[in-house]
């Protein structure tokens, strides 16, 4: 497997988790207690965080901007909804 290859699975892989803990965002967030609504916003942050590192190493510019924009909404997104 060559060394592209590996970047771009990371980085789905931690921009598909990142995307499991922002979909707590469109339920009803407000209900969770704040320590739960950190540990999701820091987990957001964190794995989002590793997926624009591995996101480097991707040679496909469209699909560089593409992970770079979900990424984003996932880092900032909690602001829309909280």
């Amino acid at each position: 497997m060559t060394q592209n290859k590996k970047y771009l699975i990371l980085s789905f892989v931690f921009l598909g988790l990142s995307c499991l803990l922002a979909m707590h965002y469109f339920l009803p967030y407000m209900q969770y207690p704040l320590i739960f609504r950190r540990i999701i916003i820091i987990g957001c942050w964190l794995l989002s965080g590793f997926s624009l590192f591995f996101c480097r190493g991707i040679r496909n510019k469209l699909l560089k901007v593409i992970v770079i924009g979900i990424n984003i909404f996932c880092i900032y997104g909690w602001w829309i909804f909280y």
